[in-house]
This record gives structure tokens, C-alpha cells and sequence, in this order.
């Protein structure tokens, strides 16, 4: 069966941004089956409803979304939220989805522990907790991945390559090109001056743990991947998002934006940067909330909470696979590698049940040492030899996913 593949919305019409448009032409090559999006925009609702309506069980199941910078999938979760103008879900909006049992998942006929569902574009791999959230709305499947970094869909001659990119994030108090210019208030040279010098304060002391003048490195890259970047898509260019935010039935738009509670753009980072040229947005978790809203009018009727990204493309083929590239929950018996379409290399998972047990607890806030303390007493033959494994084409034991009763999370006080 063809691999099944969602486009969570088109591309203006007239603009220059074809995300959507090389998305289709990558997955049509390879033999998938695309779903475009309706006139105005898909969301999960209108997925798991599309899902169940096909009646036949799904192998392969892609979700094609670009990255939103707040750690959050770029369409709505439901009908109800896209009429009320909202563009975004993120992990708060599926976990209340998954309390109130508001959307209804496709079935075991349609999804099951031998289906795969891999997300392409945001870099929702970040968030652990957001991926088992994702993956209980969808009814367990045998695995879910997401990549770790902001993926683009780019031309090579007349294919289409799928790659991944280093990232910087600040928060902005404004557009990064006001409406109606071509380019940042003062010109781009001044811009990415200062966009390095507000990206390298904030990212200095991690690099500076990764390796001696770690904080001299990292400038030096920032400045070398800023010199030319723009909004065009290129070896490096910079990305904006954000999202609008309106009034409430009993709250006033200003009231709305300063009662936002704070959104990270994934889970707490725990693990140090291997080298300071690895310190980019997976090293540094960045939050927006309601103070970095600004009034996007001037009668203050629309807020507006906008992040800017620097982006500097990896010019490898991506694994669609646990590894640096991919993050994986699963709630099955692990299954065989996936190569993915058009993407190069990669066996199956390459992470163990305590690293997947591990990733869930630090998501749901537990102390990183009492996470150790736990697992001290883990012999260490029960760590798998991936090396090995991979080589014998062995897949994974079973992992734990939220929810399932089959296999219980270890209870651990946090208090």
C-alpha cells in the first residue's frame, strides 16, 4: 500500500514560499498518496475523520507541516478552532482534546500497532511530551516520529530534496518586515547585526560549556550564517512566525494576550551540546507568553506574538529514524527501519526503553536526578548494544506511551 500523505495547507497564491508545492511534488515521486488540503486549511479533526472514512488499515501515515517556532503544529486541532480564526495546536490543546475525548481517532482497523505516522517540516521532535499527546490522539499507533530541527522541502535541478536546519530563535516585539516593505526596518545589514548580537547573548554560556571559546565560535557561525540570509529560502535565511491573537466572549483582546500562559518551543534540554557548533535550538528551550505580546493596531484591537529564526541548512540526507534527526515514541513491538520517501540511510530506532522512559519523565517536569537516582540500580546488560543491533536488524523491545495500561509508567514523587 502506497504511503498515505496529509499537506496541512497550500501556498498563497502569487508568493514565493512553495513549502506546500515542493512538499507535493517530493512525496507524488515517491509513490505516496497526497491529500491536498481544503480551501481553507486542514486539521486533525479533518485528518482522523479522512483516516476513518478510507476503511482500510493505513502502513504509512505522513503529516506535512511547517514549523511554527512556538513548538507547535501550524494548523488548528479542530473545525471549531480554524473557524474561530485560531492557526495553531499545541501541546495543551491536545492534551484537553484527549480529556474531554472531543475527537474520535480512526480505529484499530484503520490505525494499529504495525502503522506508521511520521510528521514532516516542524520541528515538533523537541517536545516528548507533545509527541505522545499527538500519538494517543491518533490512536496509538505502532510508531510516531517527528523531526528534531526545522525541515524545508528544497530544489535540486528537477527533484525535490527534504532537509533539515540548524536554528536560532528570538523573540520579536514587531514584524520582521513591516507590511508593505521588502525588508526590516533600517535595512538587512543592520538587522542581522543586531539579531546576532541579541541570538549570541543568549546562547553564549551554553556554548561556552561545550568547549573553550565556545561563545567566540558560535558568534563567528551566527555572523557567517547571517551575512546573507533574507525570508528566501537558501543555504541560510531567516523564518518568521507567530500568531494572532483576539478577543475572547469575556475578555478583551489585551486582557486575552497578558493571560497567556507561557509557550516553550519544546521539552527542558538536559544534555549538553557535544561541541559549540552543535548549540542551536535544540541546546535551548525559548519561551513566548503573554509579555511578549505586542499591539499589532493601533487601537489595540489585535495582538500579536512573533519569534524569528535564523536558519542554516544541513546539507545531508534526513534519516527517518530515531537519531539526531528524528525523534520516536512508540506504543507497539518496535518496527523496522524506515528510510522514508526519497531519504537516504538509517535503520530502525536507535533508542532503548530507558531512553524513551527517560525523555517521558523529563518532559513531564521530573528532576533530572531523581530521574538518575531511579534508574541507578539498572544493570547495565539492560542498556541494548545499538550497534549490534542494528547490524542484526533487530527491532526494539516495546516502549511505554501515555495511556497505555499495558505497559505503566514507574512512579516517581516529585514533590
Amino acid at each position: 500500500m502506497a504511503d498515505l500523505t496529509y499537506l496541512a495547507n497550500a501556498d498563497l497564491a502569487g508568493g514565493t514560499d512553495t513549502f506546500y508545492a515542493l512538499a507535493k511534488q517530493y512525496f507524488t515521486a515517491n509513490g505516496s498518496t497526497v491529500v491536498d488540503a481544503p480551501a481553507q486549511g486542514q486539521t486533525i479533526e479533518g485528518i482522523l475523520a479522512d483516516l476513518a472514512s478510507r476503511g482500510a488499515l493505513q502502513e504509512t501515515v505522513n503529516i506535512v507541516c511547517r514549523a511554527t517556532g512556538l513548538g507547535a503544529l501550524a494548523m488548528p486541532l479542530t473545525l471549531a478552532d480554524q473557524a474561530a480564526g485560531r492557526g495553531f495546536a499545541n501541546a495543551e490543546d491536545v492534551e484537553n482534546a484527549l480529556s474531554k475525548k472531543s475527537l474520535v481517532p480512526p480505529g484499530q482497523a484503520i490505525v494499529d500497532d504495525t502503522t506508521r505516522l511520521v510528521l514532516y517540516g516542524g520541528d515538533l521532535g523537541r517536545s516528548m511530551n507533545l509527541m505522545l499527546l499527538l500519538s494517543g490522539l491518533f490512536g496509538n499507533p505502532g510508531e510516531l516520529l517527528a523531526p528534531r530541527r526545522l525541515s524545508v522541502f528544497m530544489l535540486d535541478g528537477s527533484n525535490v530534496l527534504y532537509r533539515q536546519a540548524q536554528t536560532w530563535t528570538r523573540v520579536s516585539k514587531a514584524p520582521l518586515v513591516p507590511e508593505g516593505a521588502n525588508e526590516p526596518a533600517g535595512g538587512w545589514a543592520a538587522f542581522r547585526t543586531q539579531f546576532v548580537s541579541d541570538v549570541s547573548a543568549r546562547f553564549a554560556p551554553i556554548a561556552a560549556e561545550a568547549g573553550d571559546a565556545g561563545g567566540t565560535q558560535l558568534t563567528a557561525q551566527l555572523t557567517t550564517a547571517a551575512n546573507s540570509a533574507t525570508l528566501a529560502l537558501a543555504p541560510s535565511f531567516f523564518f518568521e512566525a507567530g500568531f494572532d491573537i483576539g478577543p475572547s466572549a469575556t475578555q478583551t483582546t489585551q486582557q486575552v494576550a497578558v493571560g497567556l500562559p507561557s509557550m516553550p518551543n519544546g521539552d527542558p534540554v538536559t544534555a549538553a551540546a557535544a561541541s559549540p557548533t552543535e548549540v542551536d535550538d535544540t541546546a535551548l528551550v525559548t519561551p513566548v507568553s503573554g509579555t511578549d505580546a505586542f499591539a499589532a493596531d493601533v487601537a489595540q484591537t489585535r495582538y500579536e506574538i512573533r519569534v524569528v529564526m535564523l536558519a542554516q541548512l544541513i546539507d545531508q540526507e534526513v534519516p527517518i529514524a530515531e537519531g539526531p534527526a528524528y525523534a520516536r515514541v512508540t506504543s507497539s513491538q518496535g518496527l523496522a527501519g524506515s528510510l522514508g520517501p526519497g531519504s537516504g540511510g538509517g535503520s530502525g530506532s536507535g533508542a532503548s526503553d530507558l531512553q524513551l522512559i527517560t525523555a517521558e519523565l523529563v518532559a513531564n517536569g521530573v528532576p533530572q536526578a531523581q530521574i538518575d537516582e531511579l534508574f541507578a540500580d539498572v544493570p547495565p546488560e539492560a542498556a541494548p548494544d545499538d550497534a549490534n543491533a542494528d547490524a542484526a536488524g533487530d527491532s526494539p523491545d516495546a516502549v511505554p506511551i501515555a495511556g497505555d495500561p499495558d505497559f505503566p509508567m514507574p512512579e516517581v514523587d516529585v514533590s
